[in-house]
């Protein structure tokens, strides 16, 4: 399994490590990096791209979502000094499951609308994000064509513009006369219907470092009584609701994601 990997140097301060949420890919963290760099948050940083995402290479189905966890791990092993992980959606529980299994791997877990849900554990039927990931328009005629289609979809209308950009530009590969999606719709689909499988719900209190639920104020996933219900399960969980958006926070408000990086920073690097 290869996982597509940017090790990004830094000077001073704990290393940042960026999972994405389902169906995006690595560089979706760029305007949230550049924010945090604008705020002087200068150590080093990894990010990669999922398995079956952007260019990393696709398992057979079906999917575990351990396995992120586990590619979590692969990507940071041997890399020195702390690490502070920042996830969003799968890639926020990717990073837990990954201090699940290897305790003391994170100093302190920013976690993003973590898909960590309660039992029962088993498939959902019908589950609507994995039956629209079916039906997703898959390939494109250029690159501006599908950056074109995106931006005329209710969902992405509150995007920044460069996280936007920045999704096409690694989202699709070329195939012959055609840019496709790097995740196809059926293996979109698949981590969907793996979702509520994993079960890393009853060892969330197994996660000892800081962790910090964050989730925006007009989620669909993630209401604030569900956010506070996450933290509790956590030995030190914390949570924090973000008015003005929803499940997509760090592609709408990249700033306000390096903020709280920032003070996450802070609190570890005080104590």
């Amino acid at each position: 399994m290869q996982i597509a990997t940017e090790y990004r140097p830094g000077n001073s301060g704990p290393r940042l490590a960026l999972a994405h949420a389902t169906g995006f890919c690595r560089a979706i963290w760029e305007p949230v990096i550049d924010e945090a760099r604008r705020r002087g948050i200068d150590g080093s940083m990894v990010l990669w791209d999922h398995r079956a995402h952007g260019e990393s290479t696709r398992p057979p189905l079906p999917l575990d979502w351990w396995d992120t966890g586990r590619d979590a791990l692969a990507v940071l092993d041997g890399l020195p000094g702390p690490t502070i992980g920042v996830g969003h959606s799968m890639g926020a529980a990717s990073l837990l499951m990954a201090e699940i299994l290897t305790p003391g791997t994170f100093a302190a877990i920013v976690a993003i609308e973590p898909i960590v849900l309660p039992p029962p554990f088993h498939p959902i039927a019908n589950h609507p994000l994995e039956e629209s990931a079916k039906r997703r328009r898959s390939s494109f005629a250029s690159r501006q064509a599908a950056l074109d289609n995106f931006a005329s979809k209710a969902v992405f209308s509150a995007w920044d513009r460069r996280c936007l950009e920045a999704y096409v530009n690694c989202g699709l590969r070329p195939a012959d006369d055609e840019w496709v999606l790097a995740c196809p719709p059926e293996y979109e689909a698949a981590f969907f219907a793996a979702a509520p499988r994993h079960g890393a719900w009853d060892r969330l209190g197994e996660v000892g470092p800081p962790v910090h639920v964050v989730a925006g104020g007009d989620s669909d996933s993630h209401p604030v009584e569900f956010v506070a219900e996450q933290a509790a399960q956590l030995t030190s969980g914390t949570y924090e609701i973000v008015e003005g958006t929803g499940h997509f926070l760090p592609m709408e408000q990249p700033a306000r994601v390096a903020e709280i990086i920032g003070h996450t920073i802070e609190s570890i690097t005080s104590s």
